[in-house]
């Protein structure tokens, strides 16, 4: 938006907008006073609206709403909304808010000072008066309560509308105030248009923001990604429309030679102004189209801890492809610790940053719990068993024990298979008979051969095992 100075936009729109609020405070008079009577408890700003709203629809009988019936409904609300208010104290409610309403203690119309600008920017207080009942007297010796026209405003004006259907209508009576040739009013629409589109922004940013910040409060799938598509299609409208109406805007520029100068200055202004809510939109598609990504991101922070180089083995890049690749001489000194770099205990599992600070931020209750120490704050830890059991262990020796003939390491794999064997005790195996390269005690003699291994998750050089032969004496009589 363009600075306050020489903005007549603004200078325009001020006194308006102040009539607007201006018109809300007798409500916030009453509720403010609301002590006199003893109705702290009371909301009496929601019994104001509410009496305006019974007598602005009862005027579709181009007579108003009959006082008694007004008085009824009232009390009604208040008995719904307190329910253990007396009889009396309803009648006091219902009395304070139809006089307030009346101003039958000012006795006359409401009275504001207000501030209006003129068209350089200078101040002046100016007094502002209105009305918002008034009792009529049709002649029937009833009495009928009327809305005036700024209570009809107050009632138009608080319906809740959405943002989008705001800039829907926003851009129809644009267009029309563009074909009509009514310039001023047009400028002050263009306004409007720039302060909804950035209405509408925030909260589609706010959305976004608030799923990001707790994945685990939201079902992206089936409450936000319709709302976002939803809100793609609405945002391509929006600069579809903005642009041919761009388009009609530049054509009466250019064509229309009765403009004046001071219009076409409005006008130009205008252009700026569409030219940045289209510019806004535009980025608000890209901001819409990346919603989805940047809420992967976010749950990947929040639900899933970042994965360590050295928190998990990789047996087929981390182990076997690297031993191949060495001479089998030095792998004897070695292989302790590859093994040990693989059974080696898993981390602890990390508490979420999430979770911690939402435990820290949550309100603490009212009345404590004692938390003196009891058998129900332990909790029974489980003993951590061993990364290989005995049973495994032993599996491990049998399969190396029962090799009898030559073979290569790619049978004994298939073999191990063949039985069911885990890969745990694959593995045991496989890190046996590597530490047994170069080593005389062990049972297995272990060496390279001209063939390759590509078993499982397996492979590199294949190994030949032959078996040892025991030594025999001819004589073992002494």
């Amino acid at each position: 938006m363009e600075p306050l100075i020489g903005n007549q936009t603004w200078w325009s729109m001020a006194l308006d907008r102040q009539r607007s609020l201006a018109i809300t405070s007798p409500l916030q008079e009453l509720d403010t006073s609301k002590s006199h009577i003893g109705a702290q408890r009371h909301d009496i700003r929601t019994y104001c609206l509410y009496v305006i709203d019974q007598v602005a629809l009862g005027m579709r009988a181009l007579r108003g709403e009959r006082l008694d019936v007004v008085e009824r409904a009232l009390s009604n609300l208040v008995a719904r909304c307190e329910p253990q208010s007396s009889n009396e104290e309803r009648g006091r409610l219902v009395t304070w808010v139809i006089e307030g309403l009346l101003n039958v203690r000012g006795r006359g119309p409401f009275s504001k000072t207000l501030t209006e600008f003129d068209g350089a920017g200078f101040p002046r207080k100016v007094e502002y008066t209105f009305t918002l009942l008034e009792a009529k007297d049709f002649g029937d010796e009833v009495f009928y309560l009327v809305a005036s026209s700024e209570a009809i405003r107050l009632y138009t004006d608080l319906l809740a509308r959405d943002v989008t259907d705001e800039q829907v209508a926003n851009e129809y009576l644009f267009r029309f105030l563009i074909d009509r040739g009514e310039w001023q009013k047009a400028a002050l629409e263009s306004s409007r248009m720039e302060l909804l589109s950035l209405e509408y922004e925030q909260k589609i940013r706010r959305a976004i923001e608030i799923t990001e910040r707790n994945v685990h409060a939201f079902n992206w799938k089936d409450s936000l990604v319709p709302i976002l598509q939803r809100a793609r299609q609405h945002v391509g409208d929006r600069i579809r429309a903005e642009n041919s109406v761009l388009v009609s805007l530049r054509e009466k520029l250019s064509h229309e030679e009765g403009i004046s100068t001071i219009n076409r200055s409005d006008l130009g202004r205008v252009e700026r102004t569409l030219d940045g809510v289209i510019c806004r939109h535009t980025h608000l598609s890209q901001v819409l189209m990346l919603a989805n990504q940047r809420f992967a991101q976010a749950q990947d922070a929040q639900c899933y801890r970042p994965r360590l180089l050295t928190s998990f083995a990789n047996l087929d890049a981390d182990l076997v492809r690297p031993l191949f690749r060495e001479q089998l001489g030095r792998l004897s000194g070695t292989a302790e610790e590859f093994a040990t770099f693989i059974f080696r205990p898993e981390p602890r599992p990390l508490f979420s940053l999430v979770e911690i600070v939402d435990r820290l931020l949550h309100p603490e209750r009212e009345y404590r719990e004692d938390a003196s120490d009891s058998e129900g704050h332990f909790e029974e830890l489980q003993a951590a068993s061993p990364f290989l059991s005995e049973q495994e262990e032993a599996e491990a020796e049998e399969m190396i024990t029962s090799i009898a003939n030559p073979c290569t390491l790619s049978l004994l794999l298939y073999e191990m298979a063949a039985q069911g064997r885990s890969l745990r005790v694959q593995d045991l195996v496989v890190t046996s008979l590597l530490k047994a390269i170069g080593d005389s005690d062990t049972t297995v003699r272990v060496t390279a051969s001209e063939g390759r291994l590509n078993v499982g998750h397996y492979a590199g050089a294949e190994l030949m095992l032959e078996p040892k032969k025991s030594e025999t004496y001819g004589n073992s009589s002494i």
